[in-house]
């Protein structure tokens, strides 16, 4: 209905009006974008560093210097054009899906099917988790699938959306869905359940390769890896900044972020911004990030809940209006995603109470820099 750049920040703001709008906004472009692009770019080098000989590992600053490096990069990519950032993040997304596919082939070639209790088996806790406890780890894994809604953050520069978009969304909710199945089978059968807890905290694909292809295969697949994670750095510098620019665009954010360059016709204010506090989360560290990922994810499901609330109250409100896309099944499938959702933001609150209210904390903050803005600065 509405194939214009934002996203969430769109539909709010047609549904809601500016406040809750702004507030996904805010959101995203403090924890969101940034902060995923933080994480793969910080991970990306605990990947190169296990290819690197121990004389010439990097260091915590050496190695926090280069995640930003990463960082830059990329963002000086997607300020040079939209035609350029999409070539790059094209190249990288072919790149990405080969990787992964010959990873998961080779990997079931190689697994030992003797063990598939592996995937059923349980390790002992030092307490007992309740069912709400493992709702609101679902948190987490709704996290990890949020980038499937991307594509409506770059609506308006796609040729043809309202045929384009729909297809993009569900081939790509599809295709990551068996992606993401498949190569945590792989991981899972390729090392016990306690060595993956102790030696693949953080680079779990360098374990599999190590137990599953040996050695001397694992650093071509460490190297793979790292090129999965610098195209998740090079799409979260290229969606995030059209949140900021739909703001401005709105004068709910300085409106020096809606400037675009005359000569690569793209937000490179908002680009920056976005680069620079993503270069700033690298510098805060991982541990912390992470931290960051489970105080906010809470924060983080608000938003497409009102969202997919929103367009079922434009089906019932609007139904005159012209909808190039029906949502089939409505409104049972939209139902079943509010209720889940509920179920997991509940257990999340009744578990995880401090990191939720902590979450919380911050859209009220969100909401008084709002009302700021409306009184004092709507004209900067």
């Amino acid at each position: 209905m509405w194939p214009v750049d934002g996203g969430e920040y769109i539909y709010l703001n047609k549904t809601y009006g500016l406040l809750p709008s702004f507030l996904t906004g805010w959101i995203s472009l403090v924890i969101g974008f940034s902060l995923a692009a933080a994480m793969s770019a910080i991970t990306a080098v605990n990947y190169l560093n296990k290819l690197l000989p121990d004389q010439f590992s990097l260091g915590d600053w050496s190695a926090q210097l280069f995640a930003a490096g990463i960082i830059l990069f990329f963002g000086m990519i997607h300020i040079v054009g939209v035609q350029k950032g999409g070539f790059v993040q094209n190249i990288l997304t072919i790149l990405k899906l080969l990787i992964i596919f010959l990873f998961i082939t080779i990997g079931f070639y190689f697994i030992n099917w003797q063990q598939s209790n592996r995937l059923i088996m349980s390790y002992d806790f030092p307490e007992h988790k309740s069912m709400l406890e493992y709702g609101a780890a679902l948190i987490i894994i709704m996290y990890a699938y949020s980038g499937w809604n991307g594509t409506t953050y770059i609506a308006g520069e796609i040729k043809d959306p309202e045929k384009n978009l729909p297809k993009a969304l569900l081939f790509a909710t599809v295709l990551i869905t068996l992606i993401y199945i498949t190569i945590n089978v792989v991981f899972l059968m390729s090392s016990s359940g306690q060595e993956i807890i102790n030696d693949g905290k953080y680079t779990i694909g360098n374990l599999a390769a190590k137990k599953l292809f040996g050695e001397n295969i694992s650093p071509f697949f460490n190297l793979s890896i790292v090129l999965i994670l610098l195209s998740s750095v090079s799409v979260q510098l290229m969606i995030g900044p059209r949140v900021c620019y739909a703001m401005a665009k709105d004068k709910v954010i300085f409106r020096s972020l809606k400037r675009i360059s005359k000569k690569y016709q793209t937000p490179y204010v908002a680009i920056i911004i976005q680069t620079l506090i993503a270069i700033l989360y690298v510098f805060i560290g991982f541990k912390v990030i992470l931290k960051m990922l489970i105080y906010m994810g809470f924060a983080l499901s608000i938003f497409p809940f009102l969202a997919v609330l929103g367009m079922m109250y434009w089906r019932y409100k609007n139904p005159e209006c012209i909808r190039p896309f029906k949502v089939p099944f409505f409104p049972v499938v939209p139902i079943i995603y509010l209720a889940l959702s509920s179920c997991i933001m509940a257990a999340t609150l009744i578990t995880k109470t401090t990191p939720s209210l902590f979450a919380l904390g911050i859209i009220a903050v969100g909401m008084g820099i709002f009302f700021l803005w409306k009184r004092f600065l709507r004209e900067c």
